[in-house]
């Protein structure tokens, strides 16, 4: 059964809007600014140090964790309910068969100094889930809401699970809604504590950003009826799990990561090499870019010099939007012929182990 992407939602450090934002990311306009509240420790000399963030100025000001997290939503989700065509609230009947999975960081572990899962769990659902429901006022049916709490590769998973909706559980569209920020301070003093930031004495590392994305998968007989405009089809999802985690401290090899995208290429792609466009959340981190040229060995022959778009270097590091992030820019220039080819990938990896990647294609049937 087609699938598409049939809505974008953003909101950004250089962007309001989807349309704003990846056009800002695809010309190369960054707006980091120095962050006042908190400082990173210069372990030789023993002095603080400065970092720079790309914080959303004027939006998530006076915010802390679960209520950025709504805030971003509430915008990204406002802007998806602008794209054209798309009925409004009053519609029952179309949200009614419209499924919503909201993708988040892990509550849990150290980032945010909570050992108990099931707890925390039930504390995300609760003051992040449900307000989400009611604030997007939206007639969606109750059984049909989940949260993924995977971090960076929660897009790929909710993009799994809703295509499980979609063919199986009499849905024709399920909404995805994926926020996050690495700039409140016990996100960053964990960042610092495990020497992750980029400062002026520490050259690589990350870039704490934000952002709210958003994206509507709706079946291809659905975009078809109601007109959607130049849908890029979703032609292969594939998730994993890398043993050799960041967060395990042992050698990442890039296997799973490999085998994640050699999955999601063999849906769409069964022969050839793949050289267009990869949509990734590298970030600075020397982990990252060791995983991606450990993987890159292993898919010689079937991935040969793809053109690497990375986010991060406008918005900086948006931990569990950047899934999401990667595939509303990816839309949004393949659908206006600024990629190499009709085809296109977003990959993701989760300091936890997890990885995903999404294929997406113009012109597929």
């Amino acid at each position: 059964m087609p699938v598409v992407i049939s809505g974008c939602g953003l909101v950004t450090a250089v962007g309001r809007s989807a349309p704003a934002s990846c056009a800002a990311i695809r010309a190369g306009i960054a707006r980091p600014r120095r962050i006042s509240y908190f400082q990173a420790m210069d372990e030789e000399e023993q002095e603080p140090v400065p970092i720079t963030g790309y914080p959303i100025r004027g939006y998530t000001e006076g915010f802390n964790i679960g209520g950025c997290w709504l805030r971003l939503a509430r915008g990204a989700a406002r802007d998806l309910l602008r794209v054209p065509g798309l009925p409004g609230r009053e519609d029952a009947r179309f949200w009614q068969k419209t499924g919503l999975i909201a993708v988040t960081a892990q509550p849990h572990g150290p980032r945010f100094q909570e050992e108990d899962q099931g707890a925390a769990e039930a504390t995300l659902r609760e003051a992040f889930l449900a307000p989400l429901w009611d604030m997007l006022e939206l007639p969606l049916s109750p059984q049909h809401l989940e949260i993924i709490s995977q971090g960076h590769a929660g897009t790929a998973a909710a993009a799994k699970r809703g295509l499980e909706w979609l063919t199986r559980g009499g849905l024709e569209r399920v909404l995805i809604v994926a926020v996050d920020s690495y700039l409140d301070p016990l996100t960053l003093q964990w960042l610092a504590s495990s020497r992750r930031l980029k400062t002026e004495v520490a050259p690589t590392g990350l870039s704490p950003g934000e952002a709210g994305a958003c994206l509507l998968l709706e079946t291809g007989a659905s975009a078809t009826r109601r007109e959607a405009r130049a849908p890029v089809f979703l032609t292969g999802v594939a998730t994993g799990l890398e043993p050799n985690a960041f967060l395990s401290r042992k050698p990442n090899t890039g296997a799973a990561l490999a085998a994640c995208l050699l999955e999601a290429l063999e849906k769409a792609q069964p022969t050839g090499a793949f050289g267009g466009d990869v949509y990734s959340d590298l970030n600075g981190e020397t982990w990252r870019a060791m995983e991606w040229g450990s993987a890159q060995v292993r898919l010689a022959g079937r991935v040969e010099e793809p053109r690497l778009r990375l986010p991060c270097v406008s918005v900086g590091e948006t931990g569990a939007a950047s899934g999401a992030l990667g595939v509303c820019l990816a839309v949004h220039e393949l659908s206006r012929g600024h990629t190499r080819a009709n085809h296109a990938l977003v990959i993701s990896s989760s300091d936890g182990g997890e990885v995903g990647c999404l294929s997406l294609q113009v012109g597929a049937t």
